[in-house]
């Protein structure tokens, strides 16, 4: 009851219809305005009904219809009418709305009462009967419809009903100085709402865009997911990617979860979603193309977005409803998109960023982790305090140059493309496998303290050595491995004794002796001969894939020049065979010579110089230069590096100074 009015049962008859145009512009009460202000646009349009019938009983129904969208109402409020007709409206468009106003347009836009004598407005537009108690048929309708405008855009439309006798013309000059003066009330309230809602759409798309890049894809779309099915006002929603052929679901939430949604929107719509156009069943029960078991399982309402991608790929949000003609406004659809449009940037940003650390960390040709991968993944292995094992191989490829050159390099990639495919599939769970260069991998196999190292290396070695390289010729691998923190408890001192036992194994299986171990143990020579020479040639002879009878001569060289520098010290217990040394001598009797010195040389003499001198020269001048001598400060790697590439095609072969810039990271490491 409105303020300062007297109750029901109290009021006086009601003055003539002649008496009413005598009726004073009503005043709104404070009390009135701040319950209005206080309250949802749907209380506060209930409210505003409420006091016009109480001041117009005979208004039989009231109706106030709200802008959802550039295009589109939606009865915010009603009064009189039944709530099975209620359940039957949803949005409609402006026009409907709009045919119901016999006014001019300006009438319309300035906001502009109208009084008519046609059937109620649910029946000329909806055909359905409105009233709790239907009007007696021997009375004359009448029907008020006032739009309320700002800046001459209709945001609202009230819709009144009576009798021709109950609602004349100076009943409807009150209604309108009634509305005109609470509308700016109205309108806040309804901007503030809009806004609000807006407010809610934004952030959740704000927090989707601004997720943390750690969380999984799957829990970023599943609350994206979980935040539009609470605004819109459904009872579920699913995310559903179209890949080709498969359908498939790549997240959900709320209700609906288990039911094969997959197959309600692959048959009748499919095409249709990939052409991008929106789907809104209102009745899926009586839908021709309905699932049964959805149907049973409650579904009533279904409305599908598709999500284009810009490879053509579609996606389709899917908003679930138990309620029938449940649909979401023609605003909340517009921020619906706006929701899509994130999920999609999201998806597309996670794809790619997949497929970039895919490309940074992975050897194209065997799919296997690369080089970069492998130190990532043994720095973190080894920097866990959690007490594990972790068992660092080493293996190469045994003859894979006579490989290359007798059944040539696409065979021979084929090889290796068939090895990463045995290692990617066939590992042990947790085991990782990369490719480090040419025919030189690596294994990193975590475990407890109980783990057999050598059962488990022979088992690959078993593995590998089961590829077939042509007819009945088979793979064959050298191994070598060490156990961190048994063994080694730092990465360098792992690394090099796993490659140690690969040389050695490497030399057992050819019935050789290495050079430099006369014995199962020999600690002695180990630390004599474990110079940054020696060491660095090693490394680019297993670049340059270097033949077994070039490395021994490499050993030797490096051994002789070592010597005669007083690096190491001279010992009879080296097996070195005589005409080892002779051919170590030779070389180094050629060490000054210079690369194209070399080749004039060959086309005279018709001698090529060997690749042993080569690659002793160019490890010897890098040896040199990194380290510190009177008048002279040690170079950088850096520096050494660019040195000795000026050098390249005048002093040094180009070949071993490419060689030598593809051990940067070894080189940084040492």
């Amino acid at each position: 009851m409105s303020e300062g009015r007297l109750p029901r049962r109290l009021r006086l008859p009601r003055a003539p219809a002649q008496a009413k145009t005598q009726r004073t512009p009503p005043v709104v009460p404070a009390s009135l305005i701040e319950r209005l202000l206080k309250g949802g646009l749907s209380s506060t349009l209930e409210q505003t009904l409420s006091e016009l019938q109480d001041e117009l009983p005979g208004v039989a129904q009231a109706l106030f219809w709200v802008r959802t969208g550039p295009n589109h109402f939606n009865l915010g409020a009603a009064r009189g009418v039944a709530k099975a007709v209620l359940e039957e409206l949803e949005e409609v468009p402006e026009s409907f709305i709009r045919s119901a106003y016999l006014g001019p347009p300006e009438g319309w836009l300035g906001g502009v009462a109208q009084l008519d004598g046609r059937p109620h407005l649910l029946a000329q537009l909806f055909g359905i009967q409105p009233a709790e108690a239907a009007l007696e048929v021997q009375e004359a309708p009448a029907n008020l419809t006032l739009p309320l405008a700002v800046e001459q855009k209709v945001w609202a439309v009230l819709h009144l009903h009576a009798t021709a006798q109950q609602l004349d013309a100076a009943g409807v000059g009150w209604v309108g100085r009634f509305v005109s003066s609470i509308a700016p009330i109205l309108h806040e309230v309804y901007v503030r709402e809009q806004a609000e809602r807006q407010s809610l759409w934004l952030s959740a798309i704000n927090a989707l865009l601004q997720t943390s890049r750690d969380q999984p894809l799957e829990v970023v779309l599943q609350d994206a997911l979980e935040e539009a099915t609470r605004l819109s006002g459904a009872d579920g929603a699913r995310l559903i990617a179209f890949e080709g052929s498969v359908i498939r679901t790549i997240a959900q939430a709320g209700w609906g979860a288990g039911l094969p949604l997959e197959a309600a929107v692959a048959r009748p719509m499919g095409q249709r979603l990939r052409s991008g156009q929106q789907v809104s069943i209102l009745r899926y029960d009586l839908y021709p193309g309905q699932r049964p078991e959805l149907v049973e399982a409650g579904l009533r309402s279904l409305f599908i977005l598709p999500i284009q991608h810009q490879n053509g790929e579609t996606d389709v949000l899917l908003l679930l409803s138990t309620r029938p003609r449940w649909s979401p406004k023609a605003q909340t659809q517009v921020l619906l998109g706006d929701m899509a449009a994130a999920i999609e940037a999201v998806r597309t940003e996670w794809i790619l960023r997949r497929e970039l650390t895919w490309a940074a960390h992975t050897d194209p040709l065997t799919g296997l982790g690369n080089r970069r991968a492998f130190e990532r993944d043994l720095e973190q292995l080894t920097s866990r305090s959690d007490g594990q094992k972790v068992v660092l191989v080493l293996f190469d490829l045994d003859d894979f140059k006579r490989i290359n050159d007798t059944y040539g390099h696409v065979h021979a990639d084929h090889l290796l493309e068939r090895l990463g495919g045995v290692l990617r599939f066939k590992s042990r769970a947790g085991d990782r496998a990369y490719r480090l260069s040419g025919d030189e991998f690596a294994l990193l196999i975590g475990g407890s303290s109980s783990i057999d190292p050598g059962r488990v290396v022979e088992r690959y070695r078993a593995l590998l050595e089961g590829i077939r390289v042509a007819g009945q010729v088979y793979l064959k691998v050298s191994l070598g491995y060490a156990t961190f923190p048994t063994e080694a408890s730092e990465i360098e001192s792992l690394w090099r004794l796993a490659d140690d036992r690969m040389y050695k194994d490497k030399a057992r299986r050819k019935g050789r002796t290495p050079l430099f171990a006369p014995s199962d143990d020999p600690i002695q020579w180990r630390l004599q001969l474990e110079t940054p020479l020696l060491r660095l040639a090693a490394r680019l002879a297993q670049v340059l894939q270097m033949a077994p009878e070039e490395q021994q001569v490499l050993q030797a060289s490096c051994y002789l020049l070592e010597l005669a520098l007083g690096r190491v010290k001279p010992s009879q217990d080296v097996p070195i065979p005589e005409s080892l040394l002779l051919e170590a001598a030779r070389v180094l009797m050629r060490l000054q010579t210079s690369w194209e010195e070399a080749r004039q040389s060959q086309n005279l003499l018709r001698e090529p110089a060997p690749l042993v001198l080569h690659v002793l020269q160019v490890a010897q001048h890098y040896i040199t230069a990194t380290q510190a001598v009177e008048g002279r400060a040690a170079r950088s790697v850096e520096e050494a590096l660019e040195e000795i590439a000026a050098l390249a095609h005048r002093r040094f072969a180009p070949a071993v100074v490419e060689a030598l810039y593809s051990l940067r990271v070894w080189l940084n490491s040492e």
